[in-house]
């Protein structure tokens, strides 16, 4: 009994270093990861009568099998400033001034931004062309999940109670749907971790619906079906998961 608790002492630790000491460089190897990543979007479709360029920053955790294929998950948070047509948004509560008049009677300081999320699921495979090592090289990946998007109202000091609380979502046009994302891109994998990243373009289509039950502005239901479009480029910062490679495990 003695003598196989040594043999375990002894025989783990060597068969761990073989594992750790494994070189990205040298031969493609199962790798889980984190990226995180930020995207620049221009809009198209019913996204583009709505809202100007966007941005996007998240997460996404993926794993990347020795035979080069890629699963995972993602999360994107979307965030703008250009809200198009805004006069049309409180017409039917504006002053003379062109304004929307607060419970003081005074001018009400009202500010629209875009936000939403993509939530989505990948698949995709990596390519062993045009690589610098064999986990490194261009990928495809297709991400299938929902996307949701409104637009925020901000009312300074909360003022104006015909725009606040319960009274925005008349207004905020909250909408919904499943989304498709094909992403092309390129991803570098060395033996430093601060050195992975990947890079790319995505094209995103929305199969979406207003979700409120009235528009108070247009003073009627949104009932049509939408097809929002976000094409862009992304940007993400890797961190790996596997254990030491070789060159960390002798030099560092």
């Amino acid at each position: 009994m003695i003598l196989k608790i040594l043999l375990l002492i002894f025989i783990i630790p060597i068969v761990n270093n073989k594992v750790i000491a494994q070189s990205v460089t040298d031969t493609s190897i199962n790798i889980p990861m984190f990226a995180f990543h930020y995207s620049f979007h221009i809009p198209a479709g019913d996204m583009a009568k709505r809202f100007g360029n966007s941005n996007s920053v998240g997460g996404d955790f993926t794993y990347k099998l020795k035979n080069n294929f890629i699963f995972g998950i993602d999360y994107s948070f979307i965030f703008g400033e250009k809200i198009l047509n805004k006069d049309n948004y409180f017409h039917n509560i504006i002053g003379k001034s062109g304004y929307v008049i607060d419970g003081n009677g005074m001018m009400a300081e009202v500010f629209l931004y875009e936000r939403g999320y993509n939530i989505s699921a990948i698949i995709g495979k990596q390519f062993n062309i045009w690589n610098l090592n064999p986990n490194s090289g261009p990928f495809i990946q297709l991400h299938t999940g929902f996307l949701q998007h409104y637009v925020r109202i901000e009312n300074a000091y909360k003022t104006a109670p015909q725009v606040n609380g319960d009274y925005a979502k008349l207004y905020d046009r909250l909408t919904n749907g499943l989304s498709l994302t094909e992403f092309v891109g390129y991803r570098f994998m060395g033996n430093k971790r601060l050195w992975n990243f990947y890079a790319g373009f995505e094209f995103m289509q929305a199969f979406t619906k207003n979700r409120r039950s009235f528009n108070a502005d247009d003073m009627a239901p949104e009932a049509f079906k939408r097809l929002d479009m976000l094409n862009g480029f992304r940007f993400g910062w890797i961190v790996p998961l596997y254990g030491k490679t070789r060159s960390e495990f002798y030099y560092n």
